[in-house]
């Protein structure tokens, strides 16, 4: 074969075969451009997802919120304690609020009387100090107080400081004050609430078989408004006559005796039953025996002695050295009332 005819052929048979390389390449080429497609397409789609799990994990933050709603309300209770831990404050209270401080008040320990004030010595003759019931109101109320039931049971008050000078005693003025029940109205004489005289002294009483209050003072004239044997009086000198105490309820009776003003006043339950003008006679004592008071008991005629007349309960008796006003008065009925945490 001539050459140029080789070649010619040669040329040929590469030529095919660059078209079948060529061929071959477009091929390959077009299987590759198509394959990073579908990935791509999935990649993308799937961080989609990849996003949904920030969902859930934005969901425990809310827990992580809801407990600091816990640590906060434990504070309420730990506030509660403050308020509690006041509480055993109150016996420490003034007693005597809105009331002047008396001189005397009695106070019972388990099964005996004693002087709150620590002024003077008390004394509990017979009798029985523990917890009764009485009638406030209409209300049956256990209280702890003094009873009493013939006439062997009484207080004494030991003024033996003032056994040669009781006027120096009273010269400022006097107010008595009594928290008390008895259960039968007096069906003769009466009988004495507080005392140290007879015939003069200074004396809270029943007077009567009508159970009459009075409240009287020793005076050496017969010139006051209501005077008789010996005495002024703040109610009518007639036992059938004026305010009586009632039996079987607790009530609250007071006695003021006010030189100044030449006045003896008588007070129920907080209001004054009646006022009498002294006059102009001295102070008398008679025969009063110096250095002893009685509740429930006069030294100088035991005969008059309460419990000889009837039963009866004590549950407050408290001496002022000053004649209270009106308005004290009743402050002093309202204390002894929420003593027994009661409200009328």
């Amino acid at each position: 074969m001539k050459t140029g005819s080789m070649n010619k052929a040669f040329k040929t048979v590469l030529k095919t075969v660059a078209l079948a390389i060529a061929a071959l390449l477009v091929i390959l080429c077009a299987a590759c451009a198509a394959k990073p497609d579908t990935p791509a397409e999935e990649a993308t789609d799937k961080p989609v997802v990849t996003d949904a799990p920030a969902k859930p994990t934005d969901a425990p933050a809310k827990p992580t919120d809801a407990p600091a709603e816990p640590t906060e309300k434990p504070a309420d209770p730990t506030e509660a304690p403050a308020t509690a831990t006041k509480k055993p404050s109150e016996p420490t209270a003034n007693p005597y609020e809105g009331i002047p401080e008396p001189y005397i008040d009695l106070a019972f320990t388990k099964d005996d009387v004693y002087d709150a004030r620590e002024n003077t010595e008390l004394w509990a003759i017979d009798g029985s100090v523990g917890e009764y019931t009485v009638n406030f109101n209409g209300k049956d109320v256990k209280v702890t107080g003094f009873h009493g039931e013939d006439d062997d049971d009484y207080i004494k008050i030991d003024l033996t400081e003032y056994s040669s000078d009781f006027r120096g005693f009273i010269e400022e003025g006097i107010t008595y004050e009594l928290f008390i029940q008895i259960e039968d109205t007096p069906s003769s004489s009466g009988g004495v609430l507080i005392c140290n005289g007879n015939g003069g002294g200074l004396n809270m009483a029943i007077r009567g078989s009508q159970g009459q209050l009075n409240f009287n003072v020793g005076s050496t004239t017969q010139d006051g408004t209501y005077c008789g044997s010996g005495f002024a009086y703040a109610q009518p000198y007639d036992a059938n006559e004026g305010a009586q105490i009632e039996e079987r309820k607790l009530v609250h009776v007071s006695g003021v005796y006010d030189p100044e003003n030449r006045q003896i006043k008588l007070f129920y339950n907080g209001e004054l039953l009646s006022a009498g003008d002294i006059g102009t006679g001295d102070f008398k004592m008679a025969s009063t025996v110096n250095g002893v008071l009685g509740i429930a008991y006069n030294a100088s005629l035991p005969s008059e002695s309460l419990g000889r007349f009837t039963e009866f309960t004590i549950v407050k008796a408290r001496i002022y050295r000053q004649p209270l006003t009106d308005e004290e008065v009743r402050a002093a009925y309202q204390n002894c009332v929420s003593a027994l945490g009661l409200a009328e």
